[in-house]
């Protein structure tokens, strides 16, 4: 799978709807996830919006994210 934001080729699917109505797909590298019911705009490399593409060396010149921190029970 490939992501349509930054066109990274080992973006996977993380989840799969009842009766796989639907899948949601991750990108490692970017993070981006979308669904398999959205239209091309958001799922096809070609047709996502240039504006919102990301490179690789923007990828990695991002800040850092933040841990997410241990639930407290």
């Amino acid at each position: 799978m490939i992501c349509p934001r930054c066109e990274y080729d080992e973006a996977y699917k993380v989840f799969e709807g009842e009766d796989t109505i639907w899948e949601v797909f991750r990108c490692p590298r970017c993070n981006f996830n979308w669904r398999s019911t959205e239209g091309e705009e958001f799922t096809s490399p070609a047709k996502y919006n240039t504006r919102f593409k990301l490179s690789e060396k923007q990828i990695r010149e991002m800040a850092p994210k933040p841990p997410i921190p241990p639930l407290k029970v």
